[in-house]
């Protein structure tokens, strides 16, 4: 086969007409999807790299009606002629685009008007010699290192340096070969014969491509995955069974389902409750079940695709934080068959699924390999999953203790109401105090085995800790009787401050300690519009409560159930 040709298709711009943007018609992408790619350390299909990167540029997970393995291939293929002068790269931090002279007002920008700014170079260097000497990075600093470091993973795409899409005949674990490696004659172990039919494949996809030919790509591209699956790995490929069950999961994007299907759940509830009829009430419940199987069995594919417990970043912990919720909240209310239970926790659960759905800059949903710390699945499992179910049922108290307040402002007449609640509330805290003593001592016991000691204050540890005692002074309080009616419920709504700042705060304010593997940006907005919203709830619920004669301290409810 001649190189210079498949150089040529790669590198054409003159020869072939193209327009604006726009979908390619007729085109076949799910032989492309389920193609084998190694990336950041582990093979996916070629669908996830795709939706990963196009996330990460854009912020979205399609282009103009584009889809992500479209738009991959495009930059590939087509990027002088079809995205040299597209605004596809997404700048959202004021600040940053101050600093590098970017219009303010303007959310994407070109990749050539970024690449070429001397602002930015700048920027990176502050940045990265600030990470030299192990200073830490401001917000700016994060942020202009994650803007070059879309320009590199665009660029690295049109140079095909980052599509290792060649497998290694040895052992698919190995290293991987780039499209770069192949188009440049870099040494490859592969047979002469299968070489040069896979150049001569990957050419007729690349004029079919360019050209805009359909039928020609839907020809040419299931071959193309045909001679990397047997006749250039020689048996060391993926299974179709796991690049396709990742497809699936891609596809199906389950957590989206679940706060779709919870929130009907909440509307039916409420509907329920209000006009007390049943038929709402059964509806909600089935809708809530519906949900919550669907919300587990997005767990059980990401367990299966990644080989671990799915609570390694701060994206797979809110949306488990969440499954928890329903989890604790299912639990309470199957003791007490009180149907308030189950409607205050989707509150939280639709939130957190929601946010994880829409803030792919903040809540990475990308799954990557571990750092070497997080390897031992017992650890992971035990430890962390110990750590996060008490979030989650903390979340189920500070849910009822916000309807609480509410019920306090609006029905201070519902004195029966509102114990009952406040008995759902300890309950709550009773399963969340239990798991997070567990899991802070678990904790320790883990970073005796990694890091030669049981304590060392680092923030993470020490904000457990805190969080942990508070709840138990919250407990200790309803116990001897100091804290009851509207003191157990503002405290334990404040106490849930202290497991935000222990979930969020640390990894994303404070960014210091041995945690670091947590660490990430973003968001801070949302948590501080929550912390207002949430002191001024406590703060017009107590004007109330004391306005009309601090009502409902007299009821006291059965300690009975759980």
């Amino acid at each position: 086969m001649n190189a210079k040709l498949l150089v040529l298709a790669f590198l054409l711009a003159a020869q072939v007409s193209f327009g604006q943007l726009q979908k390619r018609e007729g085109f076949q992408w799910d032989m492309i999807e389920s193609l084998a790619i190694q990336d950041r350390g582990r093979l996916k299909p070629f669908d996830t790299f795709a939706r990963e990167s196009v996330l990460y540029v854009t912020g979205k997970s399609s282009w103009k009606g584009l889809s992500a393995v479209e738009v991959v291939w495009g930059w590939l293929l087509a990027f002088e002629e079809e995205y040299k002068d597209e605004s596809f790269i997404r700048v959202d931090y004021k600040p940053l685009k101050e600093k590098l002279g970017l219009e303010v007002k303007n959310q994407f920008f070109r990749f050539d008007e970024i690449r070429d700014l001397e602002t930015l170079d700048q920027a990176v260097r502050q940045a990265s010699d600030k990470q030299m000497s192990k200073e830490r990075l401001s917000e700016l600093d994060k942020k202009a290192l994650e803007l070059q470091n879309k320009v590199s993973l665009v660029e690295s795409v049109i140079t095909a340096t980052s599509l290792a899409l060649l497998p290694n005949p040895k052992n698919q674990d190995e290293a991987w070969f780039t499209l770069a490696d192949f188009i440049n004659k870099r040494a490859t172990p592969y047979e002469v014969a299968a070489h040069d039919k896979f150049g001569l494949v990957l050419e007729e996809c690349s004029l079919a491509f360019r050209g805009k030919k359909a039928d020609e790509w839907n020809r040419c591209a299931p071959t193309l995955k045909v001679i990397l699956r047997d006749e250039l790995a020689k048996g060391n490929y993926p299974s179709a069974a796991s690049l396709n069950r990742e497809i699936h999961y891609n596809h199906f994007r389950p957590f989206r389902w679940a706060w779709v299907g919870y929130t009907l759940a909440l509307v039916a509830l409420i509907l329920g409750l209000v006009g007390d009829r049943k038929v709402f009430k059964q509806t909600g419940v089935a809708l809530l079940f519906v949900s919550f199987g669907i919300h587990t069995y997005g767990f059980v594919l990401r367990c299966l695709i990644s080989g671990r417990p799915p609570v390694t970043n701060m994206y797979e912990s809110v949306v488990w934080v969440s499954w928890g919720c329903i989890l604790f909240a299912l639990m309470i209310w199957g003791a007490y068959k009180n149907i308030i239970i189950p409607a205050a926790a989707l509150v939280f659960s639709i939130a957190g699924l929601v946010l994880a759905d829409n803030l792919p800059s903040v809540l990475d949903p990308g799954i990557h390999p571990l750092v070497p710390v997080l390897r031992s699945n017992f650890w992971l499992t035990i430890h962390v999953l110990c750590i996060t179910l008490s979030y989650a049922a903390f979340a189920v108290a500070t849910c009822l203790g916000n309807l609480n307040l509410g019920m306090y402002i609006f029905k201070p007449q519902e004195a029966k109401g509102i114990q009952q609640n406040i008995l759902f509330m300890y309950r709550g805290m009773q399963i969340g105090v239990i798991l997070l003593a567990a899991g802070t001592i678990l904790g320790g016991v883990w970073a005796d085995y990694s890091w030669g000691r049981f304590w060392g204050w680092d923030p993470k540890e020490v904000w457990a800790l805190i969080a942990l005692l508070f709840y138990i002074a919250v407990l200790h309080g309803r116990f001897t009787g100091w804290l009851k009616g509207f003191g157990f419920v503002a405290t334990t709504v404040l106490s849930f401050l202290g497991v935000v700042m222990a979930w969020y705060g640390v990894n994303f304010v404070l960014g210091v300690g041995l945690h670091s593997y947590g660490f990430g940006s973003g968001g801070l907005s949302y948590v501080l519009t929550y912390l207002v919203l949430q002191i001024a709830f406590i703060g017009i619920s107590y004007y109330r409560y004391v306005k009309v004669g601090k009502p409902g301290n007299n009821y006291v409810a059965p300690r009975t159930g759980i």
